[in-house]
């Protein structure tokens, strides 16, 4: 049934704890909604026309219910999600007027288009009397963002932002979505407010680089298979590879080793706060030094927060800027001042619930 009540949907940011740069690659990951969110304001109209106003970029911009809306823009995730929807449930969608305002940080590797895309999947499936599970949100905003603009990324982003908490994704089994019951606190978010150029490109990048490389490992090990071969068989082979391409590949590797340690200290309510904090150090290392994610400042950062009493830290997202993560229960207040001192901004969250969606009845 084709609503006609008002209501709003929040649609949270994520932080990928264990695994960031795995699930493009088909290796699992562990990830994490949090309480910042992207918000929709949906009011159902009679004319089919959607009227869609950005409150915090201050841009309007509409089009038409009766057909597919077509792209002004690149990566245009709210009507490329309600292209998605209207595609599954051809006749017409009712208008609406839509005010979408957050308070995610852009391109600051806290999925932020993907909280976007979400929510405007829920939003517009809603409006089409559609009810949908949060596996088929999750893979409705994958094909929004994703696949309808032929870009490279993964599907954590939105498997963690449609189901919230903490979660390990199985990539073997179509993404498998287990949640994890650690009760985690102490996180902290450190901007570095350094702008990156060209997210999904530089991702783009390094899934055709390590893919590459895959393909000459399987040239000296046949039945290589990077979820499941031993990183020693990989280590030690000479087989024309370039060593920067060579690093990168092994580091994915322990990056999956690293996420399985990870997922049983997580399977934990209380998990040990210096074992998590040394993972989460170890993780960021793997992303400095294997992937080469990490910036000046970010390191700056980062060290910082580790001599207020941070007991680990790691890059956000694609890296190359944006933020990052630090664990610092009990510390929050130092762990904050002292990022911010050396010049970034910080804030603390908290572990969040999945996309959400709340009628306002009349």
């Amino acid at each position: 049934m084709v609503t006609s009540d008002e209501f709003t949907v929040r649609s949270p940011a994520r932080v990928c704890l264990f695994g960031e740069h795995s699930d493009y690659l088909g290796l699992d990951v562990i990830s994490a909604a949090i309480d910042r969110y992207i918000e929709l304001r949906v009011v159902p109209r009679d004319d089919p026309v959607i009227s869609i106003v950005y409150a915090d970029l201050d841009e309007k911009e509409h089009f038409s219910a009766d057909s597919e809306a077509p792209y002004v823009k690149k990566r245009d995730y709210v009507r490329s999600a309600f292209n998605i929807v209207r595609r599954r449930k051809p006749e017409s969608l009712p208008g609406a007027d839509i005010t979408i305002s957050g308070r995610i940080p852009i391109a600051a590797g806290l999925s932020s288009s993907s909280a976007l895309t979400v929510g405007a999947i829920l939003a517009f499936s809603s409006l089409a009397g559609l009810r949908l599970s949060s596996d088929d949100i999750a893979r409705a905003a994958f094909r929004a963002e994703v696949v309808e603009f032929g870009e490279s990324g993964g599907k954590q982003d939105h498997f963690t932002i449609a189901h919230g908490g903490i979660v390990h994704l199985d990539l073997g089994h179509d993404y498998l979505v287990t949640p994890l019951p650690a009760d985690i606190s102490g996180l902290i978010i450190g901007n570095s407010d350094e702008q990156k150029e060209d997210t999904v490109g530089d991702l783009a990048h390094l899934r055709e680089t390590i893919e590459k490389e895959y393909e000459r490992i399987r040239e000296s090990i046949e039945e290589f298979d990077a979820r499941e071969t031993d990183l020693k068989q990989v280590r030690g082979l000479s087989n024309g590879s370039r060593a920067n391409s060579r690093r990168m590949a092994e580091a994915t590797l322990r990056n999956r080793d690293l996420t399985a340690r990870a997922k049983e200290l997580l399977s934990q309510k209380k998990p040990d706060p210096e074992v998590l904090g040394q993972l989460l150090n170890e993780h960021h290392q793997i992303l400095r030094d294997g992937l080469g994610r990490s910036t000046k400042k970010i390191e700056t950062m980062i060290e910082a927060a580790t001599d207020a009493g941070a007991l680990g830290c790691k890059i956000n997202g694609s890296g190359g800027g944006g933020t990052m993560l630090a664990y610092a229960p009990d510390r929050e207040s130092q762990v904050m001042d002292a990022i911010e001192q050396v010049g970034g901004t910080a804030f603390e969250v908290a572990v969040g619930q999945g996309v959400s969606l709340t009628r306002h009845r009349q």
